[in-house]
């Protein structure tokens, strides 16, 4: 029968953060000095300020103790950077990682189960088990530059589907001079 371990301080506390559209699952959990990890319940809050304020007020509540705070959150989309320019601006420590990062984390613990709960505690085990590099905001002209070349891309993308179209259209039994009028339009104002 194995004996008790007495309790002993942790090392860091880690908020794993599973973020959608509207809402967001945290996780919180903590690593002490025998390696030992301890996960709390998971919590959902809303994607908004109002939310953000709950999940650092939350945040204090577990944190009984005291030991760094770290928050694990996944770049999804651009639904994560609301929480991590509030974070940021609350001098919280942040780590956010790029989808297949927390995808082969997952691999490597044979989880086969996915839901925003098991997501969030597994993005907190990656803060408890591993050193994460702490996010910094873009720059605004990073951040210009960054929304600049996502448009360029998707006009890009758009272009070769509406050259695509033009050339079937045009190959098809008597095309609408009209409608490749309009097409070639299109395309004139994309390039």
């Amino acid at each position: 029968m194995p004996t008790a371990h007495p309790c002993t301080s942790p090392l860091k506390f880690v908020v794993g953060i599973d973020i959608a559209k509207d809402t967001f699952v945290a996780c919180f959990g903590q690593i002490d000095a025998r390696q030992h990890l301890r996960f709390g319940k998971q919590t959902s809050f809303d994607n908004t300020l109002t939310g953000f304020a709950a999940l650092l007020s939350w945040t204090e509540k577990q944190a009984v103790l005291p030991a760094p705070i770290w928050f694990v959150v996944e770049a999804t989309g651009v639904y994560y950077e609301e929480l991590a320019y509030f974070l940021s601006d609350k001098a919280q420590a942040l780590s956010v990682l790029l989808p297949n990062k927390a995808k082969h984390f997952a691999q490597s613990t044979e989880q086969k189960s996915k839901t925003d709960q098991l997501d969030a505690r597994l993005l907190c085990r990656l803060g408890l088990e591993r050193a994460l590099p702490a996010w910094q905001p873009p720059s605004p002209a990073l951040r210009q530059l960054r929304a600049l070349a996502r448009e360029r891309q998707s006009l890009t993308g758009h272009g070769a589907r509406l050259k695509v179209k033009i050339h079937a259209y045009q190959h098809s039994y008597q095309p609408d001079a009209r409608s490749l009028s309009r097409l070639a339009t299109q395309q004139t104002l994309i390039q």
